[in-house]
């Protein structure tokens, strides 16, 4: 049987840059259920606040990436939420290529002695004392001190057989369309578009990142909705939806379309003995803008801030010795930054028929208020997310209600007191 110091199971964003970062330190083995080739191709907003979190690539690197990111658009039907960094100094981040930089911790990774196996499934997990031992569907057995379950939404069956919750998911669809530069930067002159409808879905957005040569996009499904209705509602969307149809026009569909369940408000405890969630498997996304980058990059660097020192003392890595890690979760993501998302999840995706009122009044603010305008982008780019500022979230709230209809203001304040204390 192989012997390692870290076993991590799931080669996402999470389990990649724990890879990276573990490596360095200690004998590691990641496993990954999909061949190498079949690695999801996406394009995601890469936010200055990610920065921290990743110190080890290039950020000049053009192929991981490929675009500075200047501008967002908070899109309704009838405004256009517009927030231009060059306003303000420095842009808000990148926007990535994100195979690209997995590939690259990835291959980093093995330069530092990790072994990567793809095409292996984790059929069951043996926890003891002294070690935990990982069986493959191919009948392999790998014996480890610590596993980091690194699995994003697509399967919970795992650490739930080791005794931890499940978050909350939810089903989500993303493509992507394909086109030259030019024909992208004539479409849309902006970089992410955060666009919500509640025809559309109820519970999150309908989004645009604009990379290099390619335009990816998304939306998430509404409870009941399966696989197959998912891909319908997409193709009506991009075949009839018309506010999107001049930020799509020329664009070729690409050959994948990808459905699965996308988690969000992270479980209650995220180490146990010999055993740590990462990422999205518990729930580290942002409940508003469903943003999981950030909560995959930060879940490992504070990991590795966790395991290095107890690699130096030959520790069991049990709950208490781990329990670190779930404290400097909560203290840089949860307390704050993933409170003022929870706050606006509740505003709008819980307004019910006033859904479409809020929405429409808020990109309507965005665009008049360059006091927020300024606020949002000094969010995206702010460093210390322990310090994120929550009364300029109340602020916000209160300038949004003060814009709100008369009889508006009169039924919906009780729903916007509950948001301010979320």
């Amino acid at each position: 049987m192989a012997s390692f110091d870290v076993i991590i199971i799931g080669a996402g964003i999470a389990g990649a840059s724990f890879a990276l970062k573990i490596s360095k330190y200690a004998k590691t083995l990641l496993l990954e259920v999909k061949d190498e080739k079949d690695l999801a191709v996406t394009t995601n907003i890469f936010p200055e606040h990610n920065k921290p979190f990743l110190s080890e690539v290039d950020y000049s690197d053009r192929s991981l990436f490929p675009c500075i990111h200047y501008k967002i658009n908070y899109m309704d039907q009838k405004y256009n939420g517009v927030i231009d960094s060059n306003k303000f100094g420095e842009p808000f981040g990148y926007i990535s290529h994100s195979e690209n930089i997995i590939k690259y911790m990835l291959r980093k990774c093995e330069e530092q002695g990790g072994i990567i196996k793809y095409n292996e499934r984790t059929s069951k997990i043996i926890r003891s004392s002294n070690k935990i031992e990982v069986i493959t569907s191919k009948g392999q057995s790998y014996s480890g001190k610590l596993l980091a379950i690194a699995t994003g939404s697509h399967s919970f069956e795992l650490q739930k057989s080791l005794g931890f919750s499940a978050p909350d998911s939810y089903i989500g669809i993303s493509t992507h369309l394909y086109g030259d530069d030019d024909m992208l930067n004539e479409n849309m002159e902006w970089n992410y578009i955060f666009h919500i409808n509640p025809k559309i879905s109820q519970n999150g957005p309908l989004f645009f990142n604009k990379g290099r040569g390619r335009l990816f996009l998304g939306c998430l499904g509404n409870p009941k909705e399966d696989s197959s209705e998912m891909a319908n509602k997409l193709d009506r969307i991009l075949n009839n939806y018309q506010p999107i149809q001049p930020i799509i026009k020329g664009l070729k569909r690409g050959s994948k379309t990808f459905v699965g369940k996308i988690s969000k408000h992270p479980i209650k405890s995220l180490s146990n003995d010999r055993t740590l969630i990462l990422g999205e498997a518990g729930g580290i996304v942002t409940a508003f803008f469903y943003e999981g980058f950030l909560g995959g990059l930060a879940s490992a660097e504070l990991a590795t801030k966790t395991i290095r020192p107890l690699l130096d003392t030959n520790s069991n890595f049990n709950k208490s010795d781990l329990y670190p890690y779930d404290q400097e979760i909560k203290k840089v993501l949860l307390n704050k930054y993933f409170k003022t998302n929870l706050a606006s999840e509740y505003l709008f995706y819980n307004a019910g028929s006033k859904i479409k009122l809020l929405w429409e009044t808020y990109c309507k603010l965005v665009k008049e208020n360059r006091t927020l305008q300024r606020y949002i982008w000094e969010a995206i780019r702010r460093q210390d997310l322990e310090n994120h500022d929550l009364e300029r979230d109340k602020w916000a709230g209160q300038e949004l209600f003060k814009m709100l209809p008369l009889l508006s203001k009169a039924t919906y304040w009780p729903h916007f007191l509950k948001a301010m204390i979320k």
